[in-house]
């Protein structure tokens, strides 16, 4: 599979006016190469992780490696020619990184890598004195949305802010905001068009680095947080993409979450982002997980057993989905629509691996029916104990980890078998 046929194809799919940029030759990869992705699904992650999954797979992306914290610090991004890390809480981000994690990403990023942070991701390398935050100062670029005084909250108190020592950062709109490019390869073509805005940075940035993209004005869906006054000066004309150089590789830190599934025309700018910077050598390849075929029966009996848990997580889960509990998680703000994020994202690719005549699996597939259990109890758990009027904070805490991790487990499971099928080819992404 070449990454290059699919971006193009994809770009068809999208019909959009903004045409795909024109990469340089050593960027453009024309060897046939077939990338290799990291997926950050570790401490500090929302569920938003799996919105970059699905833009992946929609390009043709099906050598993906999902990693927390201590797969990065083991060497998991070796072999990888990109990394995403996507929303969530950028304290807990950096605290469960810490000095080795930083170290890591760091190595990946200076001897080639990939950088597309995105929300959190992209608070994460912004400077900041803020302890474990001052691990990753990688960007030169400030924050607007930071104020020592807390605005008041027209709506959706509890998304306002984020404390950050004697100061906030605050949040002054949620939703649909209005973007324009600022005429700068690889967007040099890219006008007006819109991103959804859940908590990301306005960004001022310094001279060696690259603004891709402003905040131009609010939408018919933006929800303003702040009064419109304030959310105006705090955001608009100000940056909402920037591109920097860190040694051989190439930062994207987007305000914005440009990876959303319903917001086709940045699906496009971010997939012509990663068309015009990915590396063209691939580095050392890591080691492969031990997988092996089984027959149709043992099959079943897996699909079925999976198919199960998760299916009673999507109930009780729908059943939860209108309570208005909220759980502070770090500093993250969960509610229940999130659980069901998690198992419709799992459940959908469930029903595609039916169609695959004979499973790839893990010697641990075992393993990973015993954590949807595991998720299923919690589950029942945090059902019973809402319905009963109980505390249910600690269950919260157990429940959201552990759905993310038994997430990311399958995920791994169902693109090992993409990249088994015919014409696809295991470890495509080695480059001459």
């Amino acid at each position: 599979m070449d990454f290059y046929r699919a971006y193009r194809a994809y770009n068809l799919s999208l019909a959009q006016s903004v045409p795909g940029p024109e990469a340089p030759a050593a960027a453009r990869n024309s060897g046939g190469v077939y990338p290799r992705l990291a997926v950050y699904m570790g401490g500090g992650s929302s569920h938003s992780w799996l919105w970059f999954t699905q833009l992946f797979e929609r390009l043709g992306l099906h050598d993906l490696t999902f990693l927390d914290q201590d797969g990065i610090i083991s060497g998991g991004l070796a072999g990888c020619h990109g990394l995403a890390i996507s929303g969530g809480d950028t304290f807990g981000m950096a605290e469960s990184l810490g000095p080795a994690g930083a170290q890591a990403l760091e190595r990946f990023i200076r001897e080639g890598g990939l950088y597309l942070g995105s929300c959190a991701g992209a608070y994460l390398f912004l400077h900041s004195s803020k302890k474990s935050l001052d691990l990753f100062n990688w960007v030169p670029a400030k924050i607007t949305n930071l104020s020592s005084r807390l605005p008041q909250a027209r709506e959706l108190p509890d998304k306002l802010c984020t404390p950050y020592g004697c100061s906030y950062v605050y949040h002054p709109v949620r939703e649909a905001v209005q973007l324009a490019g600022c005429g700068r390869e690889p967007w040099s073509g890219a006008a007006e068009f819109e991103a959804p805005l859940y908590g990301g940075p306005a960004m001022i940035a310094s001279d060696d680095t690259q603004v891709l993209a402003r905040y131009e004005g609010f939408t018919s869906r933006t929800r303003y947080l702040v009064e419109p006054d304030l959310a105006a000066e705090t955001l608009l004309n100000k940056a909402a993409v920037l591109r920097a150089d860190m040694g051989k590789g190439v930062c994207y830190l987007f305000g914005p979450h440009f990876e959303h599934p319903q917001y086709a025309q940045a699906n496009q700018l971010l997939a012509d982002a990663m068309y015009w910077d990915l590396p063209a050598q691939s580095h050392e390849a890591a080691p492969l997980t031990a997988f092996e075929r089984v027959a149709a029966r043992a099959k079943r009996a897996w699909l079925g057993d999976l198919k199960r848990e998760v299916s009673n997580v999507r109930v009780v889960a729908l059943g939860l989905e209108s309570h208005p509990a909220r759980w502070l998680i770090g500093r993250k703000v969960y509610e229940p629509a999130k659980l069901r994020v998690f198992a419709e994202a799992v459940w959908q690719r469930l029903r595609k691996l039916e169609r695959v005549p004979r499973l790839v699996l893990p010697e641990t597939a075992v393993e990973l029916v015993a954590k949807w259990k595991a998720v299923t109890f919690c589950v029942r758990l945090l059902y019973r104990d809402l319905h009963r009027g109980n505390d249910t904070q600690c269950v919260a805490e157990e429940l959201f980890p552990e759905l993310n991790l038994a997430s990311a487990r399958f995920m791994e499971v169902y693109f090992n078998n993409l990249l088994e099928e015919p014409n696809q080819g295991r470890r495509a992404c080695s480059v001459a």
